[in-house]
């Protein structure tokens, strides 16, 4: 719609229009006949920028969503920031630099003849910017072309790329686990959020706090994957996928393994990569720190070399001249310092990523371990796993972390205990750990009902208590066959016991209300 404002120079009133929120066709069908006409005209060439112009903000709509996908989540770590962002970012920034120098300053000159003119000073240099150059030090002999095939320097060109290749390296294995926490259905990003924003409320009303929320949902998940892992999900190509891999109550720690030990995998190919492609197989890294040291500069390493030599030939009247010319090579001075920041980083970058990872590997996939720190919260939180303030069942905690959780479960309130806190994480536990007590673990005391008469089409009283909840484990009798039925309530049913109560309903038990004996 500019374009078509400023094809239409004679009414300036269109641009005002335009930020008014008007189309410029808007406004000029309301004007005379040779404007209507003017706009005719002008159909073709203004639909045509008009296009343009929209092709171009969906390309910085596109680059716009590249920027936000670089953002760090909240189901990471700082480990993984400095991998995936941290790192990247500086590389990024390190890639700008030196396309600004390439295409802004010039990169490269070169000592030539005295009769070349200026169009062939800039063919020449040219010429051996883009073709590769070879150092060669300054009292050698200048060798024949077979000679100096292995001194050949072609990295200077590339260097932007280099850089951008090795932040894609860095950012695709924490890629890899975003995919995989999106397939494992737990949603780690939305559950983080939301408990960080209820470390900010009042914690008083537990029972429709956002921390119960969290507990309601990833009670539901875990229950929902051991169902699918013990019953099987729906038929298919991907049902072994579903059931054996996805729901078995590891995948998303393993993944993070995986994760994690990329991580360690990346950062010792990157010091090769650096090693093969910009020191040509020679150990440059050392060699530069020795020259630090010893203030031995580029003329005897040849690494980064400013000056170096670039051969060429020229077609004269059917003549072949060969020129052996030398140059200045500025922009290696830029170049140097920046991989030597670079290899610096990322020697120490691999140290912190490989003792992580050990750290990882025993914290999450030690079974002792696991249980240590879920018994850490719970205990935190005060919460006693009998009623009445009996001791704690031996196990209890153990059965817990192992089949109720699992390692999935346990990764999911270790990222909420990381950028929610310790004490979110210990009101998450204590309301998982009471649903466990609450739906796998305790016999439920249920309401007498006012008339003892059994009606006739309602079984007897011992039918009744005999039955047991096979799924859940809870029994209405006791072992001696006494109902356990009292006319005491002593604690209200929590509001996420809808599957106990349908199972009681379906008993066409008249006492079951919404009351429970914990």
């Amino acid at each position: 719609l500019l374009s078509s404002c400023y094809l239409s120079n004679r009414f300036p009133e269109c641009l005002h229009s335009f930020k008014a929120g008007k189309s410029c066709f808007e406004m000029k069908s309301k004007n005379s006949e040779w404007e209507l006409q003017f706009i005719a005209e002008n159909t073709l060439v203004t639909s045509t920028l008009i296009r343009k112009e929209l092709s171009f903000l969906n390309q910085m709509d596109i680059f716009g969503s590249a920027i936000n996908a670089l953002k760090p989540t909240v189901d990471d770590d700082v480990i993984d920031r400095a991998n995936y962002f941290y790192t990247p970012s500086l590389l990024l920034l390190f890639a700008l630099i030196i396309s600004t120098r390439q295409w802004i300053g010039q990169p490269i000159e070169c000592w030539v003849p005295a009769e070349f003119k200026y169009a062939w000073e800039e063919y020449t240099e040219n010429f051996c910017y883009i073709q590769d150059t070879y150092w060669l030090p300054l009292n050698d002999t200048i060798p024949g072309r077979s000679e100096h095939g292995h001194k050949h320097i072609s990295y200077y060109q590339w260097v932007p790329f280099i850089l951008g290749v090795q932040a894609l390296f860095f950012g695709a294995p924490f890629a890899l686990w975003r995919v995989c926490n999106f397939r494992s259905g737990f949603n780690i990003e939305t559950i983080v959020s939301v408990a960080r924003e209820s470390a900010l409320k009042e914690p008083w009303d537990d029972e429709s706090s956002q921390t119960s929320i969290i507990a309601a949902f990833l009670c539901e998940v875990l229950q929902l994957k051991r169902n699918f892992e013990t019953y099987g999900g729906s038929a298919g190509r991907n049902n072994w996928l579903n059931e054996k891999l996805l729901n078995n109550g590891s995948f998303l720690t393993f993944a993070y393994t995986i994760v994690k030990l990329l991580y360690v995998i990346n950062c010792s190919f990157q010091l090769l990569f650096m090693q093969i492609v910009l020191a040509t197989g020679r150990q440059w890294m050392p060699n530069i720190f020795l020259r630090l040291l010893s203030g031995t500069g580029w003329e005897t390493t040849g690494v980064f070399p400013r000056v170096t030599m670039c051969d060429f030939e020229v077609r004269v009247l059917g003549n072949l001249n060969r020129y052996t010319v030398q140059c200045v090579l500025m922009i290696n001075m830029v170049n140097e310092k920046i991989f030597l920041l670079v290899w610096c980083w990322t020697v120490v970058l691999t140290c912190i990523n490989s003792m992580h990872f050990v750290y990882w590997l025993y914290r999450n996939l030690v079974r002792r371990s696991r249980r240590e720190y879920i018994k850490k919260l719970v205990n935190a939180s005060h919460v006693s796993s009998s009623p009445e303030s009996e001791p704690e069942l031996p196990g209890d905690v153990e059965k817990f972390a192992d089949h109720f959780l699992r390692a999935d479960g346990i990764l999911v309130i270790e990222k909420v205990a990381y950028h929610a806190g310790q004490v979110i994480a210990s009101r998450l536990t204590r309301r998982l750990f009471l649903d466990y007590i609450l739906l796998h673990k305790r016999k439920c005391k249920i309401e007498e009902p006012i008339s003892n008469k059994t009606p006739a089409n309602e079984p007897n009283a011992e039918q009744e208590n005999s039955h047991s909840f096979k799924d859940d484990g809870i029994k209405l009798s006791d072992p001696v066959g006494e109902p356990l039925i009292t006319p005491m309530i002593v604690v209200p049913l929590p509001w996420r016991c809808d599957r106990l109560s349908k199972q009681m309903n379906k008993l066409k038990i008249p006492a079951i209300y919404s009351t429970v004996s914990i």
